[in-house]
């Protein structure tokens, strides 16, 4: 006769497995959030290693820009691209630490000449599509009518010529005192916009 073994009863529960692989979860869970800090450490520091954050505060610029919007800087690439004329940056002068938003009008090397109510460079007048106010170009707030640019030198105007304190009067900024091209204007929303090149027909 086959005599059945007595078997313990099955208590009902979590299968041996699942209960297993619970602390195995929790920890992937735990370093899912440290990546993801982590890696949003690493962006914010990137973020501001390579561009920054500048809100217009000035008139210089209006209409195109106005007071209050918002803006991102390129601190680093511009560097390794290069300034071109019509490029909006951000500044400062010699012992001022206020930043300044302005428009690079003459490059290192070239002679800038207000005559006759427009802007020469080396002899030549430039077109400015972004003057909403053409006869507002003229020299009226500086002292000097004509610059010879220097290696490392930029000629640098406000948009709106007659309530911007610029080259004109402080003469060239040096590219040391450059803080970054302006890439991004952010806010208001309405307003989101690559900051484009300008196009002088040359």
């Amino acid at each position: 006769m086959q005599i059945e073994e007595n078997t313990a009863p099955t208590i009902a529960g979590k299968p041996a497995d699942a209960a297993a692989n619970e602390p195995t979860r929790g920890a992937s869970i735990v370093r899912d959030i440290a990546e993801t800090i982590a890696l949003f450490l690493v962006v914010f520091t990137l973020s501001q290693v390579f561009l920054g954050n500048f809100m217009i505060e000035q008139v210089s610029a209006v209409p195109n820009f106005m007071p209050g919007e918002r803006i991102l800087v390129d601190k680093v690439l511009y560097k390794a691209t290069g300034l071109h004329r019509g490029d909006m940056i951000v500044g400062k002068w010699p012992n001022d630490s206020t930043d300044v938003f302005k428009r690079v009008i003459g490059l290192p090397g070239e002679r800038v000449e207000i005559r006759d109510n427009h802007v020469l460079i080396n002899g030549k007048p430039i077109e400015e599509p972004y003057l909403l106010a053409p006869d507002a170009v003229a020299g009226t707030r500086s002292f000097e009518h004509a610059w010879v640019l220097g290696p490392d030198e930029y000629f640098v105007m406000g948009d709106n010529r007659m309530y911007s304190g610029d080259s004109r009067s402080r003469g060239p900024m040096k590219a040391e005192d450059i803080v970054g091209r302006a890439w991004l204007r952010y806010w208001p929303l309405s307003k989101l916009l690559l900051i484009p090149g300008v196009d002088y027909g040359n």
